[in-house]
């Protein structure tokens, strides 16, 4: 498991990868690139400190997926770059890590299961919208197919 300690005495360039998870601590701001790819800058943490990172836009061209106060993120491909202050991370790509259940009193939502939801209703919608009656099974599936395209 990598931290944030270790990654601020990593070099500029050094590329980084495994899976090792991080806590959003601090949502910054979110840039369009010229190619619609946003850039949504953020502060991560662990137990050892804090980094500014910058997350590429998993969702492609046009797509916005705010990142999240508390969130946390799977690093699968990332970079460490220059910074004003030092040193940043360039991730470029992640997964978000859900838990099966929210903490009493915890101020996080699982965002998987609600977008899940959202893409239920999608599909129903599509299916009412059609003249057709939609069954669970194959819900499920193109809802899976959807989250996972599997």
């Amino acid at each position: 498991m990598i931290t944030i300690e270790q990654l601020k005495k990593m070099p500029v360039g050094e590329k980084i990868g495994g899976g090792f998870v991080l806590t959003i601590k601090k949502t910054k701001k979110a840039v369009q690139l010229p190619n619609k790819t946003y850039i949504h800058t953020v502060v991560l943490f662990d137990k050892t400190g804090e980094m500014l990172a910058d997350f590429k836009d998993q969702g492609g061209a046009g797509a916005y997926n705010p990142m999240t106060k508390g969130q946390e993120v799977k690093i699968i491909v990332a970079q460490i770059q220059h910074a004003e202050a030092g040193t940043k991370l360039y991730v470029d790509q992640f997964s978000l890590v859900t838990s099966q259940s929210l903490e009493p009193g915890s101020d996080y939502p699982d965002w998987r299961t609600t977008v899940r939801g959202k893409i239920r209703h999608g599909i129903t919608c599509a299916y009412i919208q059609a003249g057709k009656e939609p069954d669970k099974d194959t819900v499920r599936k193109w809802t899976e197919f959807i989250m996972t395209d599997e």
